[in-house]
């Protein structure tokens, strides 16, 4: 029996137009009246997490940067948290500068931009209502250690070669940092090891559920672990080839309401 369902935000409860439809909030509402407990598993920050839980009327705890913040929405305060090793920073502004990387570093109250920046219309969409600024100089403007950064790019045809780069960058530093695509025009930079199967996890011990007990739903590289990790692995078919090949199931994509759909199928049947 399923007793928590968590749902990636973009393409897998939310659509282009950052809105949930009325049958998967129905389905949601439905789950929830059945005792069902119902997080968010995104790579927003709390601020964006909170706002879609508060409209979906969600209690859980939510897990969010990809899970190296748990957040209590209701009570305004943080669980859990796990930030990027501060001795990283210069080498990563370093490398953005010597590439021509778009880069950001992400906070729980604010997304910090460079002054000069390649902006794309689809890249400030996804920006929705996060709250965010422009710096001149990120080794002295961060009031504080990020939780993580995002280099994007202009079109997905270029995603490949840059998670590439980067990896090679990276994996031979042991214990740094976790690189992981989470949207075609996105690769994130996280604290080593931390994944939404992290999250999760920290999230059902908190609740003492059991693995086999939960559902995941989700659609892209950044949902993997998170997949895999959970008794019912659901991705949407218009998913990343490296979800869809670990999901125990697959459902239609957000714009046929695939999320109501695994509801239906694994909670409300």
């Amino acid at each position: 029996m399923i007793r928590l369902a968590a749902f990636d935000l973009d393409q897998t409860l939310v659509s282009d137009g950052l809105t949930i439809s009325p049958r998967v909030k129905e389905a949601l509402a439905q789950a929830q009246a059945q005792g069902v407990i119902i997080t968010l598993a995104t790579g927003r920050g709390p601020t964006a997490a909170a706002k879609f839980a508060t409209e979906l009327n969600l209690h859980a705890p939510l897990i969010c940067f990809q899970g190296a913040l748990i957040y209590e929405h209701l009570a305004q305060r943080i669980l859990h948290e796990v930030r990027l090793n501060p001795d990283m920073i210069p080498l990563i502004v370093q490398l953005a500068e010597e590439h021509g990387w778009n880069l950001e570093f992400h906070n729980p109250g604010m997304i910090y931009l460079p002054r000069e920046m390649k902006d794309t219309q689809e890249y400030l969409r996804l920006l929705g209502a996060a709250a965010w600024k422009r710096v001149d100089n990120f080794l002295t403007d961060l009031p504080e250690t990020p939780y993580k950064f995002i280099i994007s790019v202009r079109e997905p045809a270029d995603r490949a070669a840059l998670d590439a780069e980067l990896h090679a960058y990276f994996d031979p530093m042991p214990d740094k940092i976790s690189i992981v695509a989470s949207h075609p025009l996105l690769i994130e930079g996280l604290p080593y090891g931390i994944n939404k199967a992290v999250g999760l996890a920290w999230v059902a011990e908190y609740l003492k559920i059991s693995p086999t007990e939960v559902m995941a739903v989700g659609d892209n590289d950044n949902d993997v672990e998170m997949l895999l990790w959970a008794g019912v692995g659901v991705a949407m078919s218009n998913g990343s080839p490296a979800a869809l090949a670990v999901a125990d199931a697959t459902v239609p994509p957000v714009s046929e309401d695939g999320a109501a759909i695994a509801l239906e199928r694994f909670v409300l049947k």
